[in-house]
């Protein structure tokens, strides 16, 4: 039971010694002030020694288990809010569609009426009436400007038709991805008020000591959250790119603030990987930090913040780090920053080849 007790706790402080781990070991860009918590360093864990009872490790479970849902809750705050921001600028979007749709046709009802009054005419009937040259090239010239006219209308038309219906199937996609999003939410919140409901019922049982290990779980948790709110790139500044070091020889482009040489984990895996900016810039990532498109940045469902992955799209390679939480679209795992996601060469959704790396302290 000790055991298994010291490995449950091991898991757990996985998430707080991110606040002890070294910063990153590159000058940063003057002017820029980055001190990121990364994750990864197991060698920290190593002298963990558990001696809490099973209730006191369930609650510090607990405690890890809310922080996450927590942090997947604000990214959720966020992506609603741009959500909604989205659906009002289409409900505009559609508005003017419409109107330009019903202006079109009544442009096109006015056609027809005029059309009507004039009566069917045959061309050439007209044409071969003509009592000379002149009025031959006069009435040639009608009839074109006749059926350019019809010709435009009926464009006209159908271009406004088209709009309208692109824009309507926008809209209903947006609110589509409203929908799933509040559900997700939903899900964790409901899931968190669980959590909370059990934790509550085991401080009831806990010792002193086990009391003061849940404090300093939160106080650990708070600083983590402090220090990468502080770790946040003004936006508007110049992120610098430089070469980074994957042991033994493989060449990576990073930030310039991060460390330059890193030691694989012998995690990898395939992505798939969408991105996100625009919008997002200048609003809090569930880390605490706040999001700067032009960083090289991803969000992850799972991965810990502070997580290093170094990313290959074919012949490009970037390193980037994890201080956010989604994507919340199925089949998708990571979000790349804009600027990462050009620096991969895409600018939709693609598959990319990522790899846990950690900075290598001798680098």
């Amino acid at each position: 039971m000790r055991a298994g007790n010291r490995l449950i706790g091991m898991l757990v402080a996985a998430t707080l010694v991110m606040a002890c781990l070294p910063a990153s070991n590159a000058a940063a860009e003057p002017g820029t002030s980055v001190d990121i918590p990364f994750a990864g360093d197991t060698a920290a864990l190593a002298g963990i020694n558990d001696e809490l009872d099973a209730a006191a490790t369930r609650v510090l479970e607990i405690e890890t288990e809310a922080s996450a849902l927590r942090a997947e809750n604000a990214a959720l705050v966020e992506r609603l809010a741009v959500t909604g921001d989205r659906i009002r600028t289409q409900r505009e979007e559609l508005d003017v569609a419409e109107e330009r749709l019903a202006e079109a046709q009544a442009n096109y009802e006015a056609r027809i009426v005029v059309v009507y009054k004039r009566g069917s005419v045959d061309p050439f009937s007209l044409l071969f009436s003509a009592e000379s040259i002149g009025d031959l090239f006069a009435r040639a010239s009608l009839l074109s400007r006749i059926a350019e006219e019809d010709s435009r209308v009926v464009a006209d038309l159908n271009l406004a038709a088209a709009d309208a219906r692109y824009q309507a199937a926008a809209l209903d996609d947006l609110k589509a991805q409203d929908i799933e999003l509040r559900g997700a939410q939903q899900s964790r919140l409901t899931a968190l008020d669980q959590m909370l409901a059990e934790q509550e019922r085991l401080i009831a049982e806990l010792t002193e000591e086990a009391q003061q290990a849940l404090l300093s779980a939160r106080k650990q948790d708070a600083e983590t959250h402090e220090r990468w709110k502080n770790s946040s790139v003004p936006n508007g500044s110049s992120i610098a790119r430089a070469e980074a070091l994957v042991l033994p020889d493989r060449i990576f482009i990073c930030s310039a603030y991060m460390p330059r040489t890193y030691r694989t984990t012998g995690t990898a895996f395939s992505a798939v990987c969408s991105w996100y900016g625009n919008e997002f810039d200048g609003r809090p990532t569930a880390s605490g930090q706040i999001f700067n498109e032009d960083d090289f940045t991803c969000a992850s469902r799972t991965l810990p913040f502070g997580t290093v992955l170094a990313l290959t799209r074919g012949e490009k390679r970037i390193i980037v780090v994890v201080n956010d939480r989604g994507p919340f679209i199925a089949g998708r795992d990571l979000d790349l920053s804009k600027a990462a996601a050009a620096a991969l060469g895409f600018s939709g959704v693609s598959t990319v080849q990522a790899e846990v790396v950690i900075p290598n302290d001798n680098g």
